[in-house]
């Protein structure tokens, strides 16, 4: 409370960062008044592809901020989407070296040719299969790497009209298995 027994308006201190610098958070009054008349905005973009080979990165970065353009978002949320479960959405740098770090410790870690359970139809239970082959291809190994990277989507802030990636960020999508059709869904909400 302030002298005149009200909250304050202005940002609070909320402590501070690793180098001593302070923290502060808006309240909820200043942001609410931030965004008071602004109008409710929502952008969707479906991106489709064929990916030529396991581990095959795809930069969808332009595409995203194509779609904030457009939109004429100012402030709100992007969401990429992958509705694959061998395929897996990321924030990183986009920098051939560390990608080929990536594919051989993943390749090294959860080998291809490894016996597993999942690739093993005389132990799955026939509900779980696909009735082709084409459908239930060999693929336990790209399964476990997606569940290990961890991500199927990705979030970003939208702020003053941008995403807010840091300098060397790039939003990647990453085939898992191989070369397959695959759909990026792309959603942004927030205010123009």
């Amino acid at each position: 409370m302030n002298g005149n027994g009200s909250a304050p308006s202005a940002p609070s201190q909320a402590g501070a960062f690793a180098d001593g610098s302070p923290a502060t958070v808006p309240s909820a009054a200043a942001e609410a008044t931030s965004l008071a008349g602004r109008t409710p905005v929502l952008a969707r973009q479906v991106l489709e592809l064929t990916t030529a080979h396991s581990f095959h990165v795809v930069d969808v970065t332009d595409q995203c901020v194509e779609l904030i353009r457009a939109s004429q978002m100012q402030e709100g949320t992007l969401t990429v989407f992958s509705p694959h479960t061998t395929c897996a959405v990321k924030i990183n740098e986009r920098e051939d070296c560390f990608l080929e770090d990536l594919r051989h410790f993943m390749e090294g870690l959860i080998p291809r040719d490894a016996y597993y359970r999942h690739d093993d139809f005389s132990v799955r239970d026939p509900a779980t299969v696909a009735t082709t082959v084409e459908e239930e291809p060999i693929n336990g190994h790209a399964h476990i790497k997606q569940m290990l990277l961890g991500s199927s989507s990705e979030h970003v802030p939208i702020v003053a009209g941008a995403l807010a990636l840091g300098r060397w960020q790039r939003i990647m999508f990453i085939e898992l298995d191989q070369s397959r059709p695959r759909r990026i869904q792309l959603t942004a909400q927030g205010w123009g």
